[in-house]
Order: structure tokens, then sequence, then C-alpha cells
């Protein structure tokens, strides 16, 4: 969790907690389209994803229903 200007932001260590995988691949989840790209902040020059909770349930609703239609596949 990162604070900008008195407000916390969830980065992709706090995701990885809750998602229960490594933050490679949630990055990987994120390119190959299985979960949303999550919102950006500017944080000085730069860039920041962050992961709050409406986007964290968006993911999670997303991540399972790939890993059903995985699983359902073999």
């Amino acid at each position: 969790m990162i604070i900008i200007s008195g407000h916390a932001y969830s980065t992709i260590v706090d995701a990885v907690g809750e998602l229960g995988v490594s933050a490679k691949t949630i990055r990987e989840y994120i390119a190959k389209q299985i979960i949303p790209e999550p919102p950006v902040i500017q944080f000085g020059v730069r860039t920041v994803k962050h992961f709050p909770s409406e986007y964290m349930a968006l993911a999670r609703k997303r991540l399972e229903n790939y890993r059903n239609v995985r699983n359902n596949k073999g």
C-alpha cells in the first residue's frame, strides 16, 4: 500500500495477497486480458497501477470464471 497526499492506494503486493498468486502471474493475467487492466495514479513522475476493492472484486470474479472454464476443458 502506498499513501499519496493522505490517500491510501493498494499496490500489486496487496493484490498478490488477495488473489493468492505472484506479482508476475498477475502481470501475465493482465497482459493476457484474463483480468482487466487496473486503474493508474500519478505518483510524482511515475504512473502506478493501483488495485482498489472494486477492481479486486471484478478481478476475482474474472479469475474464477477463467479457472472454471480451464478446468472444465480437461
